[in-house]
Parts: C-alpha cells; sequence; structure tokens
C-alpha cells in the first residue's frame, strides 16, 4: 500500500481494521526483517568461517607436501609454498579479526531472538483478535498490547544492535547507567 494512500484512508478505518492492519504490518515489516536480517548475518558469518576453515586446512596441506616432495620439487616452487604459508595465515587473522570487529555472530543471534519474539507476539495478536474481533474496547486493548510489545522489542533491538555494532560491552554500559542512577 502506498504512504499517500496509507496516510488517506486510516482515518476512515474501524478499530477492527486498523487493529488487523496493525497485526499484518508488525508481521510483514518486522518479523520478516528480523528474519532476512538472521539469515544474511548466519551467510555471512559461515562464508567467512568457511574461509578461514579452508586457508587453515590450505596451509596444512602446502606445508605436508612441501615436505613430502621436496626432493622432487623445484627451489621457485618451495619459496612459493612459503610465501603462502607466510601470507595465508595473514589473511585468516584478518578475516577473523573483521568477524570479531563486525560482530556477525552475535547480529545474528540478535536478530534470530527478535525474529523468535516477534513472531510469538503475532501468533498471540492473532489468536486475541480472533476471539475479540467484535468487541472495540478489547480490540483498543490488543491494539495498544501489540504497539507496545512491538516498540519495547524496537527499542531493546536497537540498544542490543548497535551495542554490537559499535563494538561496545554492554556490561560496562550498563555499570555506567547504574552508576549514574545511584
Amino acid at each position: 500500500m502506498a504512504t499517500e494512500e496509507f496516510n488517506s484512508t486510516w482515518k476512515d478505518k474501524d478499530i477492527k481494521s486498523l487493529t488487523a492492519d496493525f497485526i499484518n504490518h508488525t508481521y510483514y515489516n518486522y518479523y520478516k526483517n528480523y528474519k532476512q536480517d538472521s539469515e544474511r548475518y548466519e551467510k555471512i558469518n559461515n562464508r567467512l568461517f568457511a574461509t578461514v576453515t579452508i586457508i587453515g586446512f590450505s596451509i596444512t596441506i602446502l606445508l605436508g607436501l612441501k615436505e613430502i616432495l621436496k626432493p622432487e620439487i623445484e627451489e621457485a616452487t618451495i619459496t612459493v609454498i612459503n610465501v603462502l604459508a607466510f601470507i595465508l595465515p595473514s589473511i585468516s587473522s584478518v578475516i577473523l579479526l573483521l568477524m570479531t570487529q563486525k560482530g556477525y555472530k552475535r547480529k545474528e543471534e540478535i536478530r534470530e531472538e527478535a525474529r523468535i519474539e516477534c513472531k510469538y507476539l503475532v501468533n498471540e495478536a492473532r489468536m486475541r483478535f480472533s476471539t475479540v474481533k467484535d468487541n472495540p474496547e478489547e480490540l483498543k486493548k490488543l491494539y495498544q498490547w501489540i504497539n507496545e510489545q512491538t516498540k519495547r522489542l524496537q527499542l531493546d533491538q536497537a540498544k542490543t544492535f548497535f551495542l554490537v555494532h559499535n563494538i561496545r560491552d554492554t556490561t560496562t554500559i550498563n555499570k555506567t547507567e547504574n552508576d549514574e542512577g545511584q
């Protein structure tokens, strides 16, 4: 639905339609996004981890082959193997540093936790909606409940996601917040 269309139609809708729309909005715009992010970070993390593993395995094979075939291979080939054995661990270290600094694994976990919680919220809201769909006061309460739960989830996500993204330690931040509150 286009923004203009939504902005011009929401005021003409009853509480039942608005509540149903909000439940669908939560599903399509939050749940699906968290699921997509979780899968994306999982793929990034798995690819980088596989690359590090392959590099480590390659170094072992290269050094083993160099020793086994030393009498039969040229000095230039031995030099290339030695250079690779020096460079590949450095590349692997940079990849591991990148993985740690960017926090891909933790971001995957954070988004997966949000996906699970958001799916629960949507399922719970749908169940509640089915039992109160003709009661305007209960629909209003349901709308307010899912709005509050979505807000809490979004705030939690923003806090934890950006802490990881900015490589800040949550225990330090929580300690600072507690110290300031005293």
